[in-house]
């Protein structure tokens, strides 16, 4: 049974079906369409034959009413002779021929009945209609063609009308035989076209057949079968264009294989760890360095989160990239590794997300580094600075009256500490900023808490703010997490930062701290300031080194021109932007970002 359902569903089985069923309606159509005509073509050839026979009546009847006759019994006599010798009523054709007068009485007929009787009213209704021919039933149910005329006198007077009624039954026992005869050659057609048929369906479906059982192989892996081209039409096409996309897929697959072995390979000796995940933060790649870093085991399928241990959680799927560090103890309590981590999601050419990549970067080395050039540039700094305290000690003694004239030394020597000063600051910048450049000024990192800094800062220039008359303010948003930096050098950027927006705004002013964590998890620290402003067209260059945008008013302020290029170059030392946006006249704001860290 199963075996036979199988069979039926094949599409061999299915072809064969719908040319037999097509073939069988259009047999039907072809049929009845020449049945119909043949049927139309019998009736009007009786029709024509009863016409010309009425016709030839007429001939013999109209004299015969027109004469005058002794009594209208002779004269139906004399009738009914003229038809039966005109109509005969001896064939199987048997027609019947009525004379009928102008008062629908039938005065003479070929029938064996001699009496005069009146039409019935069924055949005088149908001769009202004035239609020469009509189909009518006799009480049997039998069928009739009638054919009606006018019989004329010579001035075209009617003198009556000529009645004739032919069977009809003749007619359709020939169209019956003929049909017959067609059901039989529609059957042998038919047998015929059957055979073909499941020829032709065979022709289609065997290779189509064996093309399925090449799909099933090379569904388990088999590649290397071919399908047999046994002819040049469009299915033997299909099997050669199979036959290539078989060696095609052998060859992307092998391709494919070589690609997977080299990426694993390259996995597998990165220095830096990565692990891959789905949109559901499961990791479905991981390689050795990875592992090593976090100091153990990591199995596929597991989440993220556990891997890492964030104490801010991703957020997945992670949309946007991100950038974290985490501060590894291992079972040693003196030995600690630091992280960096970058998330950045995995999208499609369609910009679609199915994924994110972490890669892990021990940073550990690169603060030692730091640390060695810090304590070098430190001694050379020490070095410089040694002959400068001692002018300024000579200076400092001469100002006690060591000259003639008092008045006069004491500003001049006045004047030359202060330049002492500045030439002090200015090395000391110019330091700085050789050491960052070189990546030789070492970054004390670790963990601190934002609020705790910008507090402390609060602290340094409340006194200065006062003294302005000058408004100074902390906002911060929501809770912080802690950030991974220098605290020394987070100062200074925050020194740098604050004392200009005091130095440059007036007093009623006022000056404020905001803290906030942007979406992409990075802290922002922002300083505004009602101040003077920087025009639009000095923004452009507010960083560069000495850039100063009023000279005589910075001189008189004070400064060297180096403290917003230093703090660039620790904020980015921190992974982080600095950005400023300012409105002559009306105020200035400096934004800072640093990067986020979670300790595990």
């Amino acid at each position: 049974m199963k075996k036979w359902k199988q069979l039926m569903n094949s599409v061999q089985w299915k072809l064969v079906v719908i040319y037999i069923l097509l073939i069988i309606m259009a047999m039907q159509l072809v049929g009845v369409y020449f049945i119909r005509q043949l049927e139309s073509v019998f009736i009007n050839d009786l029709r024509a034959q009863l016409k010309e026979q009425g016709y030839v009546l007429s001939l013999i009847v109209s004299p015969e009413l027109e004469a005058k006759a002794e009594n209208d019994r002779d004269r139906a006599k004399r009738l009914r002779a003229r038809l039966l010798q005109a109509a005969p009523n001896t064939s199987q054709h048997f027609t019947i021929v009525r004379v009928i007068d102008q008062n629908n009485w039938v005065i003479a007929s070929n029938e064996s009945n001699e009496k005069i009787f009146k039409l019935p009213n069924r055949l005088t209704d149908l001769m009202d209609k004035k239609q020469p021919f009509a189909k009518v039933k006799d009480a049997e149910g039998n069928d009739y063609q009638v054919y009606v005329t006018k019989l004329l006198d010579r001035q075209q007077r009617e003198l009556g009308s000529l009645y004739l009624e032919a069977p009809l039954k003749p007619t359709y026992d020939r169209i019956y035989r003929i049909s017959k005869i067609l059901i039989k050659i529609a059957a042998v057609a038919l047998a015929v076209t059957g055979f073909l048929v499941i020829i032709l369906a065979r022709t289609i479906t065997l290779p189509i057949k064996e093309i399925r059982e090449q799909t099933k192989a090379m569904a388990s892996g088999d590649f290397d079968r071919q399908v047999a081209v046994k002819s040049e039409d469009e299915i033997g096409q299909l099997a050669i264009s199979f036959n290539d996309l078989a060696a095609h897929l052998r060859t992307a697959i092998k391709e494919k294989e070589e690609e997977t072995e080299k990426l694993e390979s390259v996995l597998a000796n990165m220095s830096d760890g990565v692990i891959a995940t789905d949109l559901q933060g499961k990791i479905i790649v991981k390689n050795i360095p990875a592992e090593k870093l976090l100091d153990r085991q990591i199995a596929l399928g597991s989440s993220i989160t556990e891997v890492l241990s964030l104490s801010e959680p991703l957020k997945l799927p992670l949309k946007e990239a991100r950038q974290t560090f985490v501060e590894h103890h291992h079972a040693d309590a003196e030995t600690q590794t630091v992280l960096k981590i970058n998330f950045t999601p995995i999208k499609l050419k369609g910009n679609d997300l199915i994924g994110m990549v972490a890669v892990l970067e021990d940073v550990t080395e690169q603060e030692k580094l730091d640390r060695q050039r810090k304590d070098f540039v430190a001694n050379v700094s020490h070095e410089l600075r040694t002959p400068l305290t001692t002018i300024k000690s000579y200076i400092e003694a001469l100002e006690d009256g060591a000259v003639e004239d008092p008045e006069l030394a004491v500003r001049f020597l006045k004047v030359a500490r202060q330049e002492a000063d500045r030439m002090t600051r200015l090395i000391q910048d110019l330091l700085h900023l050789s050491r960052l450049d070189a990546r030789k000024s070492k970054f004390y990192k670790k963990p601190l808490v934002l609020t705790e800094i910008l507090e402390e800062t609060m602290d340094r220039f409340r006194f200065q703010c006062q003294q302005k008359q000058i408004s100074f303010t902390l906002f911060t948003h929501g809770s912080l997490p802690r950030v991974y930096a220098d605290p020394d050098k987070l100062m200074q950027v925050l020194d740098n930062l604050v004392s200009n927006a005091i130095k440059y705004t007036p007093e009623g002013g006022s000056v404020a701290i905001v803290a906030k964590r942007n979406s992409d998890g990075m802290v922002e620290v922002g300083i505004a300031d009602t101040g003077i402003g920087i025009p639009k067209q000095d923004l452009g260059r507010i960083f560069e080194r000495f850039y100063r945008v009023d000279k005589a008013r910075s001189r008189s302020l004070g400064g060297t021109g180096l403290g917003l290029a230093i703090a660039q170059e620790i904020v980015h030392a921190h992974e982080g932007i600095i950005a400023i946006d300012s409105i002559y006249q009306k105020g200035t704001v400096v934004t800072f970002t640093l990067p986020p860290v979670s300790r595990r």
